[in-house]
């Protein structure tokens, strides 16, 4: 009885021990942890090389004081709502493109991208990130912070194209159709006599399958890592824009960060978008080829007077996006600027 007895202190002893070693570690773990939802899926480059290059790069740098776990999209709320998410702070930081946020962020029309404007990626974030000392970035932010987000500087572009259903080999053969597009697409879309559809990009692959849309435009390369080659055999380019793949951040969850975890996630941020446009620069011939060849996907190059008719299509639309705030027009002045320093005045085709 006596032996038993002893027993059992002793296991009430090591059971307190415990509890308090686990409140004491509990109480001692400092780690930042957010939240982030994509908006693109998780087979997509700008998720690969982009989002979670960023997520990693912070983890690293921070030596795990700051943990981002990403969720796929839809995993917590609609790619459109993920803005709204983040400034009530359901999550930390939301990753997308700014055309998902244009309701709130007038300006957020021109971050996704214009059309006929600049012919390589690069060109894209020279004028996006560093032109002026960041002048048009931190336009943009500004808009951002109105609104409780911060943007990174951590806007990856990637290559606009047409992927259709079915080959077009003109700008004539889009009128009528069912284009799906974000940002500034529906506009060009109806300039081209088509019919704009929003969807979220995980709805896409149904809806080409089902016929609900025609065609979409989309970056090149997600012919085949959103696998649209199984249901879309037409591709139509050469590119003719780009749409910025995005990462933005709770403003009070951004401040509240120490100084030193501030800078380490907006050199990430960068990192990460400069890594994004390396690496997909490498691949993205080698997945077209395989559209072609594995998949029966039809690749057709326009002749510079068809492709021109796309360009006709955008024109207008520089000056319907300055009318949408004042700092809206003051980016497509600042765009206008770089071009003509550039010696470029929109209608290069790459």
């Amino acid at each position: 009885m006596k032996r038993m007895l002893c027993t059992l202190l002793l296991l009430a002893a090591i059971t307190l021990a415990t509890t308090a070693c686990s409140s004491e570690s509990a109480g001692t773990d400092t780690t930042i942890r957010w939240r982030a939802q994509a908006g693109v899926p998780a087979s997509s480059w700008a998720y690969q090389d982009h989002f979670t290059k960023f997520v990693d790069l912070v983890s690293e740098r921070s030596k795990g004081r700051l943990e981002i776990e990403i969720f796929p999209p839809g995993t917590i709320v609609d790619a459109y709502e993920q803005f709204t998410a983040v400034q009530r702070k359901a999550i930390e930081v939301g990753m997308g493109v700014g055309g998902y946020n244009v309701k709130q962020v007038p300006e957020a029309y021109i971050e996704q991208g214009l059309f006929g404007v600049f012919s390589t990626l690069e060109d894209f974030v020279d004028f996006y990130i560093y032109y002026k000392d960041g002048a048009v970035y931190e336009l943009i932010d500004a808009a951002y912070r109105e609104k409780g987000c911060h943007l990174l500087k951590s806007l990856g572009p990637s290559p606009l194209v047409f992927i259709s259903r079915e080959p077009l080999n003109s700008v004539e053969e889009l009128k009528g159709l069912k284009i799906r597009g974000s940002g500034a697409a529906p506009d060009l879309i109806t300039n081209l006599g088509a019919v704009p559809v929003t969807l979220a990009p995980v709805e896409l692959y149904m809806a080409l399958q089902t016929g609900t849309v025609d065609a979409v435009i989309m970056p090149n390369y997600t012919i085949g890592t959103i696998n649209l080659w199984d249901v879309a055999k037409g591709l139509m380019g050469p590119p003719f824009g780009q749409v910025a793949g995005d990462i933005y951040v709770n403003l009070e969850a951004y401040n509240s960060l120490p100084d030193d975890l501030q800078e380490i996630v907006e050199e990430a941020a960068e990192e990460a978008m400069l890594n994004y446009v390396e690496t997909i620069s490498g691949k993205m011939d080698e997945i077209l080829e395989i559209a072609e060849r594995e998949h029966g996907v039809t690749i057709v190059t326009l002749p510079d007077e068809e492709y021109a008719k796309i360009l006709e299509a955008a024109a207008p639309i520089l000056d319907q996006t300055a009318a949408r705030s004042p700092r809206s027009k003051e980016i497509i002045r600042l765009m206008r600027e770089y071009l003509a320093e550039k010696g470029k005045i929109g209608t290069d085709r790459p």
